[in-house]
């Protein structure tokens, strides 16, 4: 019989890891496109080679003016002198669109693929409002090679309103760190803790908050407490607790860091965040992964993550005697709302950082 060698299995070739310019504020800077920053850093960094210039610090005017200026100098000088595979930047709105616009003309003209990735809430109606010739401006800057929304129901308005192809339009809801392991079971009968978390002023509904806790049954105030906490208005809203006689159920907090407010969530069972614009904030995910029922306005995305009944409950938008007979129902049935919060976490899965970097990298493999 002859012998006859195989043929040598030809080598496995990895397809090369893309270089990554990403564009936007700190990692640890309030709100939710830090907290979405942080997520990029520390989960597609596998994916990628990444190069983070920060083009936004949290502090007083001086130092966010000179991280802004700084920022989008070495952006600029990145794309020019050493051009990556892919540009991603961070968008809210207003100057924030001129700038990265103007960087994107810069990664064109290098041949650089660009990706933008919108967050602000009221980046439509901020659009809207501007006079015709100021919106072909920024059509004629946002011309990405992918444009990242935060929902499947902004891609049709977004490509609409921008002049993109639908095709191009991306829906990729933010990502939330999946806690190690779920909160500890709240024992019944005792009192039922919620929270408010977010920057304190009229678009997140803080003061219909304050309003709905005077609205309170004596039996609800007697169960119910509620930390507000946040930054922005800070001594309004103290003032508001003053004034609505709520200084019983309401304890308000400034910010709280990432470690504070992981600790506070396993011990709550209810969010309250009654905005009236909103994308997809990132308070509600991180809520509803340690297994808190949300409480929210059906506004922005918030729609196609929190079911009313389900795994949350809606609530109209500056109806404070809505949002209290609804916490009314929460704090005097202990079943429900934990069952509300056990498939908040089962339905907030999805939204866990290791699967949106995956999906992050196919949007980069694609531009």
């Amino acid at each position: 019989m002859t012998y006859v060698q195989p043929a040598p299995t030809p080598p496995v070739v990895s397809a090369p890891r893309p270089r990554v310019l990403v564009v936007g504020p700190r990692a640890d800077a309030r709100g939710g496109i830090g907290s979405v920053q942080h997520a990029l850093e520390r989960h597609a960094e596998a994916l990628a080679d990444l190069d983070v210039v920060t083009t936004h610090r949290d502090g007083p005017p001086a130092t966010r003016l000179r991280t802004m200026a700084a920022g989008t100098l070495s952006a600029a000088a990145h794309l020019v002198l050493r051009p990556p595979d892919l540009v991603h930047m961070h968008v809210s709105q207003r100057s924030s669109v001129l700038r990265k616009g103007l960087l994107g003309a810069v990664a064109r003209a290098r041949r650089v693929p660009v990706v933008l990735h919108l967050h602000g809430s009221e980046f439509l109606d901020w659009f809207d409002g501007l006079p015709a010739p100021a919106r072909a401006v920024v059509r004629a800057l946002v011309r990405p090679h992918r444009l990242v929304v935060l929902s499947e129901s902004l891609r049709e308005r977004y490509a609409a309103r921008l002049g993109v192809a639908l095709r191009q339009v991306t829906a990729l809801p933010n990502p939330v760190e999946w806690p190690e392991g779920p909160a500890g079971e709240r024992p019944p009968g005792g009192d039922v803790l919620a929270v408010f978390l977010g920057r304190f002023g009229a678009r997140k509904g803080v003061y219909d908050v304050v309003a709905s806790c005077a609205l309170l049954s004596p039996a609800a105030r007697h169960r119910l407490r509620l930390v507000a906490a946040g930054d922005g208005e800070v001594d309004g809203v103290r003032a508001a607790v003053a004034a609505a006689g709520v200084g019983d159920v309401v304890e308000v907090r400034e910010w709280l860091d990432r470690a504070e407010r992981d600790a506070l969530l396993r011990r709550v069972e209810v969010l309250v965040l009654p905005s009236s614009h909103e994308g997809l904030p990132m308070a509600v995910l991180e809520a509803m992964a340690f297994g808190v029922a949300p409480v929210v306005t059906p506004v922005g995305a918030l729609p196609e993550v929190v079911r009313d009944g389900e795994n949350g409950v809606l609530v109209p938008v500056g109806d404070p005697a809505a949002l209290a007979a609804a916490l009314e129902a929460l704090v005097a049935d202990d079943d429900r709302r934990r069952a509300l919060g056990r498939r908040a976490r089962e339905d907030a899965e999805p939204y866990a950082a290791t699967h949106w970097a995956d999906r992050l990298a196919r949007i980069w493999a694609a531009a």
